[in-house]
Formats: structure tokens, sequence, C-alpha cells
């Protein structure tokens, strides 16, 4: 179905039946572009905020977001952003043309792109065309279930790099590439399906999940790939084997990882059901060892070895921004916790 480009709102007026009832019409273009007719039945919600929600419950209307995108007039080292920016705003089928053909560079990317999105594969082809299509359901997917997979894997790759760091066996690190690029994988999933359910009731009712509390979840995966992003680059310095194997796990930097893993724990079981006590210790916690930490770079200025001073420093602030970013999840974690706690007070 064609979209409209019409305003979205009409003002209509308040009228009294039966001396006791209250009535509002509906405008006829919002009935008909929901495949409605008299009798149809549509379900009023009562919104937090006072306002009121109609959904039509019988619609014969079935809607999909499609995308075209032309290879031809994008830069070749942008194009995998267009098909991500594509796959986050909720596209259900994503077209990819190019004029002359695809060549082996454009099937790599495919490859690429079908590797980094959930549930999208490719379902028509042409010399010139590909389409891709969205094959699930956002509301199927529990979105706190993608975000402690995304925790076990990061917690996981971080331990094999301190696993690495004792044994001077690079073995542990073959496949942390592979691992931050699920934890990206399933960000780019939770984003989407965040985006859903933004723009839909259904998905907001089949979720559970309310449109702020979506915004925060946002910002928490958000975190949590950035978070990745650090133990990641963790790994690389680990995989330097020349300066890795004077590293000693028990002595700072590294020292502090299990203080931060137990408050990286501690927040992520606080994602579903808040504990303050448990988030203003962790925060705490993490305030202190980010302080220890800026002590330790400052104090590297007087090493004599600039080479290991500058690779205890890496190694530093990868850290320290692991107890930033964790310390981040604590605040969103109090601010959902706050928000459902909060009540609608209503004043005429």
């Amino acid at each position: 179905m064609t979209r409209r480009d019409t305003k979205k709102f009409e003002v209509r007026r308040l009228q009294l039946t039966g001396g006791s009832t209250y009535i509002v019409s509906l405008p006829k273009r919002w009935v008909l572009d929901h495949g409605l007719a008299a009798k149809d039945q549509v379900r009023v919600e009562w919104r937090p905020s006072g306002n009121l929600r109609i959904i039509p419950e019988s619609s014969s209307i079935i809607r999909r977001r499609e995308v075209d995108i032309h290879l031809d007039n994008l830069p070749d080292n942008l194009s995998i952003d267009h098909l991500i920016a594509a796959y986050l705003a909720g596209a259900n089928i994503i077209r990819i043309h190019r004029k002359n053909g695809f060549d082996t560079k454009d099937r790599k990317l495919f490859r690429r792109f079908i590797s980094i999105g959930r549930g999208i594969e490719i379902v028509n082809e042409t010399d010139r065309m590909l389409e891709i299509e969205s094959l699930v359901n956002a509301g199927s997917l529990p979105i706190i279930s993608s975000l402690n997979r995304m925790y076990l894997l990061i917690r996981r790759v971080l331990s094999d790099i301190l696993e690495s760091f004792v044994s001077k066996d690079p073995s542990y690190l073959e496949d942390i590439e592979d691992r931050e690029n699920e934890v990206d994988a399933l960000r780019l999933l939770v984003e989407r399906q965040i985006g859903e359910i933004l723009e839909s009731a259904y998905l907001e009712d089949s979720a559970g999940i309310n449109r702020w509390e979506a915004a925060e979840l946002g910002n928490l995966v958000r975190t949590m790939e950035r978070i990745g992003d650090h133990v990641y680059a963790l790994g690389q310095l680990a995989k330097d084997s020349e300066k890795a194997n004077s590293i000693d796990i028990n002595e700072l930097p590294f020292s502090l990882i299990p203080s931060w893993l137990e408050a990286f724990k501690a927040l992520n079981s606080n994602i579903k059901r808040p504990n303050l006590n448990q988030i203003h210790d962790a925060k705490n916690q993490l305030r202190n060892d980010m302080a220890v930490l800026s002590e330790f770079e400052e104090n590297l200025w007087t090493e004599t070895d600039t080479v290991h001073a500058l690779y205890l420093h890496r190694c530093s602030e990868s850290i320290r921004r692991l107890c930033a970013y964790v310390n981040d999840m604590a605040e969103i974690n109090l601010n959902i916790h706050t928000h459902k706690h909060s009540s609608m007070v209503i004043r005429v």
C-alpha cells in the first residue's frame, strides 16, 4: 500500500450523547487507511500520560517498510553503512541495485551484511538487483535475553584474555574477533527491535516494554557494545606476545578486573529487576577503581622503560573505560527503576 503524504492529525469536537456518554468521530481517511468499516472493533487504551490510543483490532491492511539502495550513487566504503541503516530502520525488504550488475566486491559486501544482520536472507536475485528480507518478528525476541547474551560473550572474552596473559598461550585469543562481531550483531538486532517498538503499539504490548523504557534499553545496548569494543582492544594488546609476557594480572591495572567483573555481573542482573543497594555499591566501587587507575596512569610518567609504560597505560585506559561504561549501566538502571516507581499525578 502506498503511503500518503498527509497530516497526522485532525481536531474533532467531543459530543454528548444520551446525556451521559461522550463520543468523538474518527477521521474517515484513518478508517479507510486501516481497512476498517462500520461495526469493526477498535481498541482504546488509556496511556500513563493521560492520552488515549486507538488501535484497529481487525485491520486487513498489511504494512511493511521497504528501502531501495542504489550502489552506483554511494561511495564504496560507505555501502555497508547504508545497508545497516536500512536494517536499523526496520526495513522488511531491502532492494540493492547496480546498473551494470554486481561484481565480486559487491558479493563480498552482501555476505558481510548477511553475517551481521540477524534474521535476514536473500529472497530474490537478478544480475542487477538483489532483494533481502527480514524473516524475524521483533516482538518474538526478548530484548533482555539478547542483552544477557552480549554480557556472557563479553565476560567470556575477557576471561580468555586474562588466561592468555597467565598461560602465555595466544590460542585463547584466536576467535575474539568473531565474538566481537557477534556482540555487534546483537547490538544491531536490539536497536532494530527498539525502533520497531517505538513505532508499533502491537510490538510495545507484545514485548512488554513501554516506549520510555525501550529508549533507555537502547542506551544500554550501545553502552554494552562499547564495553565489548574495549574488551576487544584489550585482547588486541594481549596478542603482542613480546610485551604481554611481562604482565602480571595480580598487579595494577589488571588486578582491578575482578572488581569490575563483579560490578558488571551485578548490574547486568539488575536490568530486569533493579536492586538499589546493588546499584549503589557497584557505582561506588567503580568510581573508586577509576580513581585508582587514573593515579596509576599518572605515575607511569616516571617509568624509565617507556615502551613498557606505554603498553601498561593503554591497558589501563581500556580497563578504566570499562569501569566508566559499566558506571553508565548503573545510571541507566537507576533511570529505569525511578521511572517504574514514579506516579502520574493529575491536577486540574
